[in-house]
């Protein structure tokens, strides 16, 4: 009815409409909660299909508040939640998509457990993940320490991870090994930055990476092309240098 009375009556155009259902926690222990994201999935597909144009937000932490306290799953769950809602005709959102993990990065069996209490797959749900929840502390500190293990993979792997993460701790020295093993430094920009981000652009399509992730990653870029600008400057400059003694050689051939 709202729709209908701003776009036929108000003239207000559809696309300027946001309609925001309500995101509830799930995971309470309480089996009336255990639909919520699922309605809100649904919710979301009956608007996008019913009302062209619009768009739909909503607060995306308020489905992971059962478990407040436990960051790593909180942001693991709303990445998965983000996941779900844009398949369904999410395009807006509440979150800090600079904290959560990309969806393919998170750990297989937590997604499946939190993917069973999103989509409300069966009765044990809740449970299988609360007791998942108590061992994340550990796993946590674990990954921690594993965290600097893609230091030690090629600069090509390294580079790609960079961007893909939106890390830019190691991207200028990165850089400047990966333009000592090529020809010329816009190799690298055309071999593996354009690699790095063409991994992003695919999980972005995917809908498994978020926009304000994907301009992280292109800050990351960015800072990894200006050490590669100076090189190419003087390789310009360079060529043009060559190209005038060449010109120069061949007016005095003809005189």
């Amino acid at each position: 009815r709202a729709y209908k009375i701003l776009v036929d009556e108000v003239n207000f155009h559809p696309t300027d409409i946001i309609f925001d259902p309500n995101i509830l926690t799930i995971a309470t222990g309480i089996e009336e909660h255990n639909n919520y994201a699922v309605n809100f999935f649904e919710a979301t597909r009956i608007i996008r299909d019913t009302l062209p144009g619009c768009h739909v937000s909503g607060g995306v932490s308020n489905v992971s508040f059962s478990f407040r306290g436990n960051s790593l799953l909180r942001e693991a769950m709303h990445s998965a939640f983000l996941f779900h809602g844009i398949d369904k005709g999410l395009d807006m959102g509440i979150v800090n998509a600079g904290l959560i993990p990309n969806y393919d990065d998170i750990n297989k069996e937590l997604l499946e457990l939190i993917e069973d209490v999103l989509l409300n797959r069966h009765e044990e749900a809740t449970e299988k993940l609360l007791n998942y929840s108590l061992t994340m502390s550990k796993e946590g500190r674990k990954e921690d320490k594993e965290k600097s293990k893609w230091r030690e993979a090629p600069v090509q792997e390294r580079l790609t991870h960079s961007l893909v993460k939106g890390l830019d701790e190691f991207v200028e020295q990165d850089t400047e090994e990966a333009r000592q093993q090529y020809a010329r430094p816009l190799e690298v920009i055309e071999g593996p930055l354009m690699d790095g981000m063409n991994v992003v652009g695919d999980l972005f399509g995917a809908g498994k990476m978020f926009l304000p992730q994907v301009i992280k990653s292109a800050r990351v870029m960015k800072k990894a092309v200006a050490v590669l600008v100076p090189y190419m400057e003087i390789e310009k400059e360079e060529a043009r240098q060559k190209a005038l003694e060449s010109g120069l050689a061949a007016e005095e051939t003809d005189m």
